[in-house]
């Protein structure tokens, strides 16, 4: 304690630091916005977004006291349109998974349906065509006649068969070898002497400018073919030879008619060696003009063109076939020599059903495909003559073409070139029978939608439905796998005062289909138009019948009806 002090200490107040309180409070509140200001960046980047608030200025905003401070840093609530936005997109998740999962499942399905094949054969039904050919007997009809030997020898033919031979023309020698042959050598060695002598006195002869220009011909020939080349085709030389031949015969003849008197006795001998020779064979001749043939059967003369009316096709039987003539065999007198055929129009006699040909007329244009050993010609025939009777008509056809290869035939099988039938082409083996109960139309009601019939039982009567397999215009076809009708049952029949009862009694057996558009088998009826071996063609677009693209079975032999496909 100092001196001249009362005792008591003085206590020294300590120093303020510099600054007034209001820059203190200043200091507080920026310190307080930068902790809003990070707390209001925060829930920015929650709520998305990514700019941040710029702080305010600390000299524009007003000191607030402390309650004010405190409602400030509470958390603000997200605004109506975030909401909604969060709401929609909610919205929008659920049906996309829902359809998501939807379009898994039919992919899976449509991939199982892929991958597994039906049990039972099946195949889509499209619109096609098939011909139907029947094959018919028919006897062929010729203008022909048989030229016979008049006497016994070797005949030796000068034609071949299917040569056109003209009229009169020599077609063979029949000879009698035992003396022919001795005179033929003598003629032979007489022909010679006088070429030989004519060869050497040609300037002489009267006929001199004809065998110059006969051998100037044969020059002419030679030098044309001989100018080919045999590389390509030595057919030219065949040619060649047949005109050699022919121009040397001329020249011979020439020689050997002419009358020169040094050769006198060359000549008196030859005209008595032709005049024994003449004795010991015969020249046959065709009396009239045609196609020469080596077969005969007997029948030329009676299966004539004349008489087309009263042939009939039970006159030959398919049995019968031509005899051959043969060229190198001896022959008796009034044995068949040859055949001559005078004109190319024939004609085949043939029977047809009746109702088939009935809108035929006389001159109609048909096809017919004749059916040889080994192949079938198509021939343009003319119907000459229609000869009805009850159950069959005889047809004459009339044929220009293709005689000389049924030359040797009197019977033949044919077809006509029917046309095409389209519709609904189908397998056989998909084609069923199937017994249907028939009931009239009448009988038929409905009840709460569905058709079916009344079933009487004594003084009751009951609704029971039934399926309609097929209908017309008086009857309805129904299924009999149907248990709740069958035959004997009383239905009733019509109605109001005209309504009656009906005895199921009737069964109908109709062709159809078993359909499997869906995976049961469901039979429906057919209307056959045509049918060959393999396929047939269906009548389209009736009420219960097949429908194009439908699918069906293909071999209904091992399916039955409402079986499983898949």
């Amino acid at each position: 304690m100092q001196r001249g002090s009362s005792g008591n200490k003085t206590r020294k107040k300590k120093k303020r630091p510099n600054g007034s309180p209001q820059g203190r409070v200043q200091r507080d509140n920026v310190y307080e916005l930068n902790r809003i200001r990070q707390k209001r960046e925060s829930e920015s980047r929650y709520y998305g977004r990514t700019q941040p608030q710029p702080a305010p200025r600390v000299h524009q905003r007003p000191v607030q006291p402390k309650k004010a401070q405190h409602r400030a840093v509470q958390h603000q609530k997200p605004s109506k349109a975030t909401v909604k936005r969060r709401r929609n997109y909610a919205g929008r998740i659920l049906p996309l998974f829902v359809f998501g999962v939807i379009a898994l499942y039919l992919v899976a399905q449509l991939m199982m349906m892929a991958v597994k094949k039906p049990e039972i054969n099946v195949e889509t039904v499209s619109y096609g065509t098939i011909d139907t050919p029947v094959s018919r007997q028919g006897v062929i009809v010729r203008d022909e006649y048989v030229v016979k030997s008049d006497r016994a020898g070797t005949p030796f033919y000068q034609y071949s068969e299917g040569d056109y031979v003209t009229k009169s023309s020599v077609v063979c020698q029949v000879k009698d070898t035992a003396s022919t042959n001795v005179l033929e050598e003598k003629l032979q060695s007489i022909d010679k002497d006088i070429l030989e002598s004519q060869k050497s006195r040609s300037d002489l002869s009267a006929f001199s400018e004809d065998i110059a220009r006969i051998e100037n011909n044969m020059g002419n020939t030679v030098e044309m073919f001989g100018s080919r080349s045999m590389k390509t085709d030595a057919s030219y030389l065949y040619s060649m030879r047949t005109q050699l031949d022919s121009y040397i015969m001329q020249r011979n003849e020439i020689w050997l008619s002419e009358d020169v008197e040094s050769l006198s006795q060359l000549s008196e001998q030859r005209s008595s060696y032709e005049q024994q020779l003449s004795q010991s064979m015969s020249s046959v001749t065709a009396p009239e003009s045609g196609v020469l043939a080596f077969s005969y059967d007997g029948l030329e003369e009676t299966l004539t063109t004349e008489a087309l009316e009263e042939i009939t096709v039970g006159q030959v039987s398919g049995s019968e076939k031509m005899a051959y003539i043969s060229k190198v065999k001896n022959v008796e007198q009034g044995d068949p020599l040859f055949r001559i055929v005078r004109s190319n129009r024939w004609y085949i006699v043939s029977n047809f059903p009746a109702n088939e040909v009935l809108d035929w007329k006389v001159g109609d244009k048909k096809k017919l495909n004749l059916i040889n050993e080994d192949s079938t010609t198509a021939v343009s025939a003319t119907v000459y003559a229609i000869t009805p009777g009850e159950t069959e008509t005889k047809v004459v056809f009339s044929c220009f073409t293709h005689m000389d290869q049924f030359i040797n035939s009197r019977t033949i099988s044919f077809s006509l070139e029917s046309e095409a039938v389209e519709g609904l082409k189908i397998p056989n083996n998909a084609i069923v029978e199937k017994s249907l109960l028939k009931i009239p139309l009448d009988c038929l009601t409905e009840s709460g939608g569905n058709q079916g019939v009344l079933l009487i039982n004594g003084d009751n009567s009951k609704f029971i439905p039934t399926t309609i397999i097929s209908s017309d215009d008086s009857y309805a076809y129904l299924a009999q796998s149907d248990q709740s009708l069958k035959l004997g049952d009383v239905i009733l029949q019509g109605t109001g005062e005209t309504a009656g009862q009906y005895t199921v009694a009737e069964v109908e057996t109709m062709a159809g289909v078993y359909v499997a558009n869906s995976s049961m088998a469901k039979f429906v009826p057919i209307t056959v138009l045509e049918q060959n071996q393999e396929y047939a063609i269906v009548k389209s677009n009736s009420n219960y019948g097949l429908q194009v693209y439908d699918t069906i079975v293909s071999d209904a032999k091992n399916i039955t009806e409402g079986q499983s496909i898949y």
